[in-house]
Protein backbone atom coordinates (compact mmCIF):
# COMPACT_ATOMS: atom_id res chain seq x y z
CA UNK A 1 0.00 0.00 0.00
CA UNK A 2 1.15 3.36 -0.98
CA UNK A 3 2.07 5.44 1.77
CA UNK A 4 -0.24 8.67 2.04
CA UNK A 5 1.26 10.84 4.78
CA UNK A 6 4.95 12.11 5.64
CA UNK A 7 4.64 11.86 9.41
CA UNK A 8 2.78 10.49 11.98
CA UNK A 9 -1.27 11.74 12.49
CA UNK A 10 -2.83 11.80 16.01
CA UNK A 11 -6.14 13.08 14.82
CA UNK A 12 -8.15 13.36 11.76
CA UNK A 13 -10.42 16.20 10.89
CA UNK A 14 -12.94 16.70 8.11
CA UNK A 15 -14.92 19.22 6.18
CA UNK A 16 -18.46 19.16 6.48
CA UNK A 17 -20.23 20.23 3.53
CA UNK A 18 -19.39 18.15 -0.16
CA UNK A 19 -16.41 16.15 2.24
CA UNK A 20 -18.69 14.27 4.36
CA UNK A 21 -22.35 15.35 3.11
CA UNK A 22 -23.71 15.78 -0.35
CA UNK A 23 -24.29 19.44 -0.25
CA UNK A 24 -24.61 21.17 -3.34
CA UNK A 25 -26.76 18.89 -5.30
CA UNK A 26 -29.32 19.48 -2.36
CA UNK A 27 -28.67 23.10 -2.14
CA UNK A 28 -29.61 23.28 -6.89
CA UNK A 29 -32.15 21.07 -6.42
CA UNK A 30 -33.95 22.71 -3.10
CA UNK A 31 -33.48 26.00 -4.88
CA UNK A 32 -34.69 24.83 -8.39
CA UNK A 33 -37.61 23.27 -6.98
CA UNK A 34 -38.32 26.55 -4.87
CA UNK A 35 -38.11 28.86 -9.04
CA UNK A 36 -40.42 25.88 -10.52
CA UNK A 37 -42.88 26.64 -7.66
CA UNK A 38 -43.03 29.93 -7.12
CA UNK A 39 -41.27 32.12 -10.19
CA UNK A 40 -41.72 29.90 -12.93
CA UNK A 41 -45.76 30.74 -13.26
CA UNK A 42 -45.19 34.32 -12.45
CA UNK A 43 -42.88 35.39 -15.38
CA UNK A 44 -42.15 34.50 -18.57
CA UNK A 45 -38.93 32.75 -18.29
CA UNK A 46 -37.13 29.16 -18.31
CA UNK A 47 -36.09 27.37 -15.28
CA UNK A 48 -32.36 27.86 -17.10
CA UNK A 49 -32.59 31.75 -17.18
CA UNK A 50 -34.07 32.20 -13.63
CA UNK A 51 -31.11 30.23 -12.32
CA UNK A 52 -28.79 32.42 -14.29
CA UNK A 53 -30.40 35.58 -12.34
CA UNK A 54 -30.16 33.46 -9.00
CA UNK A 55 -26.44 32.92 -9.54
CA UNK A 56 -25.79 36.27 -10.47
CA UNK A 57 -27.90 37.43 -7.08
CA UNK A 58 -25.74 35.00 -5.41
CA UNK A 59 -22.47 36.85 -6.59
CA UNK A 60 -23.49 40.19 -5.77
CA UNK A 61 -24.39 39.06 -1.95
CA UNK A 62 -20.73 36.91 -1.73
CA UNK A 63 -19.22 40.10 -2.72
CA UNK A 64 -20.84 41.96 0.24
CA UNK A 65 -21.35 39.23 2.93
CA UNK A 66 -17.89 39.95 4.47
CA UNK A 67 -19.29 43.51 5.12
CA UNK A 68 -19.82 45.01 8.55
CA UNK A 69 -23.50 45.35 7.30
CA UNK A 70 -24.16 41.70 6.74
CA UNK A 71 -21.53 38.96 8.43
CA UNK A 72 -22.13 39.53 11.96
CA UNK A 73 -26.03 38.50 10.63
CA UNK A 74 -24.71 35.81 8.34
CA UNK A 75 -22.26 34.34 11.51
CA UNK A 76 -25.53 33.40 13.33
CA UNK A 77 -27.51 32.31 10.92
CA UNK A 78 -27.96 32.79 7.43
CA UNK A 79 -31.66 33.79 7.07
CA UNK A 80 -31.15 37.21 6.19
CA UNK A 81 -28.28 37.12 3.60
CA UNK A 82 -30.20 34.00 2.20
CA UNK A 83 -33.57 36.48 1.81
CA UNK A 84 -31.34 39.35 0.86
CA UNK A 85 -30.38 37.47 -2.52
CA UNK A 86 -34.12 36.16 -3.32
CA UNK A 87 -34.78 39.81 -3.01
CA UNK A 88 -32.43 40.55 -5.55
CA UNK A 89 -33.42 38.01 -7.85
CA UNK A 90 -37.33 39.08 -7.21
CA UNK A 91 -35.97 42.21 -8.20
CA UNK A 92 -34.24 41.56 -11.29
CA UNK A 93 -37.52 39.52 -12.33
CA UNK A 94 -39.60 42.72 -11.34
CA UNK A 95 -41.61 40.73 -9.08
CA UNK A 96 -41.62 42.48 -5.92
CA UNK A 97 -44.35 40.72 -4.01
CA UNK A 98 -44.29 41.46 -0.26
CA UNK A 99 -42.80 38.45 1.83
CA UNK A 100 -41.98 36.75 -0.89
CA UNK A 101 -38.25 36.78 -0.62
CA UNK A 102 -38.92 35.35 2.94
CA UNK A 103 -41.23 32.45 2.13
CA UNK A 104 -38.80 31.44 -0.55
CA UNK A 105 -35.74 31.81 1.57
CA UNK A 106 -37.67 29.63 4.39
CA UNK A 107 -39.37 27.13 2.28
CA UNK A 108 -35.67 26.42 0.33
CA UNK A 109 -33.87 25.59 3.58
CA UNK A 110 -36.45 23.48 4.43
CA UNK A 111 -36.31 21.30 1.77
CA UNK A 112 -32.08 21.84 1.63
CA UNK A 113 -32.67 19.90 4.90
CA UNK A 114 -34.58 17.44 3.98
CA UNK A 115 -32.29 16.18 0.80
CA UNK A 116 -28.89 16.05 2.50
CA UNK A 117 -27.67 13.16 3.33
CA UNK A 118 -24.38 11.87 4.07
CA UNK A 119 -21.94 10.41 1.52
CA UNK A 120 -22.49 6.38 1.27
CA UNK A 121 -18.88 5.68 3.09
CA UNK A 122 -18.81 8.61 5.99
CA UNK A 123 -20.28 7.03 8.96
CA UNK A 124 -18.69 3.58 8.05
CA UNK A 125 -15.16 5.76 8.00
CA UNK A 126 -15.70 8.06 10.95
CA UNK A 127 -16.37 5.35 13.24
CA UNK A 128 -13.55 3.19 12.53
CA UNK A 129 -11.54 6.17 12.61
CA UNK A 130 -13.01 7.52 16.02
CA UNK A 131 -11.59 3.93 17.23
CA UNK A 132 -8.42 5.14 16.50
CA UNK A 133 -7.83 9.06 16.49
CA UNK A 134 -9.68 12.45 17.65
CA UNK A 135 -11.75 13.36 15.32
CA UNK A 136 -12.69 17.06 14.27
CA UNK A 137 -14.91 19.04 12.23
CA UNK A 138 -14.01 22.23 10.33
CA UNK A 139 -17.16 24.28 8.35
CA UNK A 140 -17.86 27.62 7.60
CA UNK A 141 -21.20 28.55 7.60
CA UNK A 142 -23.78 30.19 9.76
CA UNK A 143 -23.13 28.84 13.73
CA UNK A 144 -27.12 27.49 13.40
CA UNK A 145 -27.22 26.12 10.42
CA UNK A 146 -24.55 24.25 10.86
CA UNK A 147 -25.36 23.21 14.27
CA UNK A 148 -28.46 22.10 13.10
CA UNK A 149 -26.57 20.48 9.98
CA UNK A 150 -24.76 18.01 12.01
CA UNK A 151 -27.98 16.98 13.91
CA UNK A 152 -30.07 16.21 11.10
CA UNK A 153 -26.85 14.28 10.18
CA UNK A 154 -26.39 12.08 12.86
CA UNK A 155 -22.79 13.49 13.36
CA UNK A 156 -23.28 15.65 16.87
CA UNK A 157 -21.70 13.00 18.97
CA UNK A 158 -18.79 11.73 16.84
CA UNK A 159 -16.11 14.78 16.60
CA UNK A 160 -13.83 15.57 19.37
CA UNK A 161 -13.64 19.47 18.87
CA UNK A 162 -16.59 21.57 16.37
CA UNK A 163 -15.38 24.56 14.58
CA UNK A 164 -18.18 26.52 12.77
CA UNK A 165 -17.36 29.76 11.43
CA UNK A 166 -19.94 31.19 12.90
CA UNK A 167 -18.94 30.64 16.31
CA UNK A 168 -15.44 30.94 15.73
CA UNK A 169 -15.85 34.51 14.00
CA UNK A 170 -13.83 33.26 11.12
CA UNK A 171 -13.62 30.98 8.71
CA UNK A 172 -11.09 28.33 6.29
CA UNK A 173 -8.70 29.54 4.76
CA UNK A 174 -7.71 31.84 7.46
CA UNK A 175 -5.21 30.02 10.74
CA UNK A 176 -7.41 31.29 13.28
CA UNK A 177 -9.92 28.86 12.85
CA UNK A 178 -7.18 26.23 12.03
CA UNK A 179 -5.14 27.63 15.16
CA UNK A 180 -8.91 27.75 17.59
CA UNK A 181 -9.10 23.89 17.03
CA UNK A 182 -5.27 22.99 17.39
CA UNK A 183 -5.16 24.69 20.52
CA UNK A 184 -8.17 21.96 21.47
CA UNK A 185 -6.18 19.28 20.28
CA UNK A 186 -2.91 20.00 22.04
CA UNK A 187 -1.28 18.61 19.25
CA UNK A 188 1.87 19.52 16.98
CA UNK A 189 0.51 21.23 14.04
CA UNK A 190 2.54 18.01 11.83
CA UNK A 191 0.54 15.88 13.38
CA UNK A 192 -2.47 17.05 12.78
CA UNK A 193 -4.18 16.23 9.48
CA UNK A 194 -7.19 17.59 7.94
CA UNK A 195 -9.60 16.29 4.78
CA UNK A 196 -11.55 18.28 2.58
CA UNK A 197 -12.91 18.79 -0.95
CA UNK A 198 -12.18 22.69 -1.49
CA UNK A 199 -8.80 22.95 -2.71
CA UNK A 200 -8.58 26.52 -1.27
CA UNK A 201 -10.08 26.36 1.62
CA UNK A 202 -9.43 22.78 3.13
CA UNK A 203 -6.36 21.90 1.71
CA UNK A 204 -4.45 25.54 1.77
CA UNK A 205 -6.15 26.57 4.69
CA UNK A 206 -4.66 23.54 6.43
CA UNK A 207 -1.22 23.25 5.01
CA UNK A 208 -0.93 27.08 5.74
CA UNK A 209 -1.29 26.01 9.45
CA UNK A 210 1.65 23.57 8.98
CA UNK A 211 -0.84 20.80 9.13
CA UNK A 212 -0.82 17.67 6.84
CA UNK A 213 -3.90 17.53 4.27
CA UNK A 214 -5.68 15.50 1.62
CA UNK A 215 -7.88 16.37 -1.23
CA UNK A 216 -11.35 14.70 -1.80
CA UNK A 217 -11.90 15.19 -5.19
CA UNK A 218 -14.84 12.74 -6.12
CA UNK A 219 -15.62 14.23 -9.01
CA UNK A 220 -12.63 14.21 -10.60
CA UNK A 221 -11.89 17.82 -11.13
CA UNK A 222 -9.18 19.08 -12.66
CA UNK A 223 -5.68 19.67 -9.56
CA UNK A 224 -5.18 23.19 -9.13
CA UNK A 225 -1.47 21.77 -8.96
CA UNK A 226 -0.78 18.92 -9.74
CA UNK A 227 2.89 19.24 -8.54
CA UNK A 228 1.90 18.66 -4.92
CA UNK A 229 2.39 15.72 -2.63
CA UNK A 230 -0.85 16.44 -0.94
CA UNK A 231 -3.08 12.93 -1.32
CA UNK A 232 -6.34 13.00 -3.56
CA UNK A 233 -8.76 11.22 -2.54
CA UNK A 234 -11.87 9.57 -5.20
CA UNK A 235 -13.49 8.87 -1.88
CA UNK A 236 -12.77 8.93 1.91
CA UNK A 237 -12.32 5.15 2.21
CA UNK A 238 -8.51 5.12 1.00
CA UNK A 239 -8.28 7.14 3.80
CA UNK A 240 -9.35 4.70 6.55
CA UNK A 241 -7.36 2.05 4.94
CA UNK A 242 -4.11 4.11 4.80
CA UNK A 243 -4.83 5.19 8.70
CA UNK A 244 -5.45 1.81 10.11
CA UNK A 245 -2.59 0.22 8.57
CA UNK A 246 -0.45 2.94 9.81
CA UNK A 247 -1.72 1.47 13.43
Amino acid sequence: MQKLFCSEVRAVGFDLDDTLCVYMPAAVEARRQMFEMHLVPRVNMSLEAIDQLYRRAFKSMLSELHSDRWYPLYLREGHATRTETFRRLLESLNLYADGLAEQISYEYAALRERLLRLHDEALEVLYTLRERYPLFVITNGPAYEQRRELKVLGLETLFDVVAIEGEVGIGKPHKPIFEFVQRRLGLPAEQILFVGNSWEHDVQGALNAGWQAAWVNREGAPHPQPDSPVPVLPDLRPLREQLCAAL
